[in-house]
């Protein structure tokens, strides 16, 4: 992977790690970087049995209905007890069955039509306002 997509990654892996908590004995595994689906899978073992959670990640402002598809029909082939789909913060999403589950990014937004990492536009808002009160803008 190169040095964006790693740190999208972390990014992805925090964002995992608060709703599917290591401490609650979550492990995540990352797939090959083949483009197979899914991207990961979470897992842990409760009472005997084994939890999995497919996750897939769409880093685009829309997300194809094809995508929800592929991962439903990957979540139905593995028996899994849920799929996730990790897309930013005001991701267009089409209509999502039952069983996926969408998991917004805060530190990625869609703005303009385009991602932008959150602390990027919350130094683009200082700017604008600094330069308003100096009188440049």
């Amino acid at each position: 992977m190169g040095g964006i997509k790693d740190s999208t990654y972390l990014d992805v892996q925090k964002t995992l790690a608060r709703r599917f908590s290591p401490q609650e004995g979550w492990q995540l595994a990352w797939s090959p970087a083949s483009g197979a689906h899914p991207e990961c899978v979470l897992s842990r073992r409760v009472a005997g049995r084994t939890e999995r959670v497919l996750v897939n990640v769409k880093m685009t402002p829309s997300v194809p209905a094809g995508t929800i598809e592929a991962l439903e029909a990957a979540a139905s082939a593995s028996k899994v007890d849920k799929a996730v789909l990790v897309v930013p913060g005001g991701a267009a999403v089409p209509e999502v069955p039952e069983g996926i589950d969408i998991l917004e990014m805060g530190n990625w937004q869609i703005v303009g039509g385009r991602i932008a990492w959150a602390k990027n536009i919350e130094r683009s808002a200082f700017l604008e306002e600094e330069r308003a009160k100096r009188g440049f803008a």
